[in-house]
């Protein structure tokens, strides 16, 4: 278990480290695993599972219950530092509060990370649907509105990167699906500041999203509004709730710049 150099000279892995991050995605995807479980799981013998998961617990990453292995709520404390590392991360969370709290909906603020969207803060307004995304939880860019509208903020080419590397996954038949369709919608979302998901990543679920521009270009985000297509329809969905994101994303930006 040493470690080697990737082909394309990048720097040197390590490849037992490699093993523990795909035990513990497992241990993710799976809710929870035993050692036989994980090893069938990831084609590893069971004594590499063993010793990892020993090692982890030995550092509590990891917490056994009878025969089973969870991840600990030692990474809650990992994510929480990292979200404030994110320095505008107080002020887009009270923004996006406030956002569910008018319009009575899902409120999201969305970062991307190594191609992929972050969900930081979500709140519920008194009359939101339940939505699967929770802080944390990572999705493709191209099938959400938040992630179309961090996505118009990226260059031609770095969009081209990240589609290269995780593809266009369709996931209802209104997903966008090829690169001349998204990136015709990339510059509708740059000239009109406000993206769309009309059922694109779930059906029945509409979603209104506004790009958020660092002042430092520290990253890229955006806020959104969510809910179901009975509520997000004709004007509401089209005039209304854009401006609202447009204008919480407005507030956001200019209190940044006093950071």
């Amino acid at each position: 278990m040493g470690d080697h150099t990737t082909p394309d000279g990048a720097g040197r892995r390590v490849k037992a480290v490699g093993t523990t991050c795909e035990i513990l995605e497992a241990l993710k995807e799976l809710d929870g695993a035993g050692i036989t479980e994980l090893a069938d799981y990831l084609g590893l013998a069971k004594a590499t599972v063993h010793s990892h998961l020993a090692t982890l617990a030995d550092h509590e990453f990891v917490v056994k219950r009878g025969e089973t292995y969870h991840i600990s709520l030692r990474f809650v404390d990992f994510g929480g530092f990292a979200k404030k590392n994110v320095d505008i991360y107080e002020i887009t969370a009270k923004e996006v509060d406030r956002l569910a709290e008018s319009t009575g909906e899902v409120a999201q603020f969305m970062v991307e990370e190594h191609g992929k969207g972050v969900y930081l803060h979500k709140t519920r307004g008194e009359n939101a649907i339940q939505t699967a995304s929770y802080a944390g939880n990572r999705k493709d860019l191209h099938c959400t509105a938040l992630g179309k509208a961090i996505l118009s903020q990226l260059s031609h080419e770095r969009v081209e990167a990240i589609i290269d590397e995780t593809g266009l996954p369709q996931h209802t038949p209104n997903t966008v699906s090829t690169r001349e369709d998204l990136f015709e919608e990339l510059d509708q979302i740059r000239r009109e500041k406000v993206a769309f998901d009309d059922e694109e990543i779930l059906q029945g679920l509409r979603c209104v999203a506004a790009p958020i521009k660092h002042p430092n270009g520290d990253f890229n985000g955006a806020i959104s509004i969510s809910g179901p297509t009975s509520r997000f329809k004709g004007e509401r969905f089209r005039e209304e709730l854009p401006e609202v994101v447009r204008g919480a994303a407005n507030v956001i930006e200019v209190n940044a710049t006093q950071v």
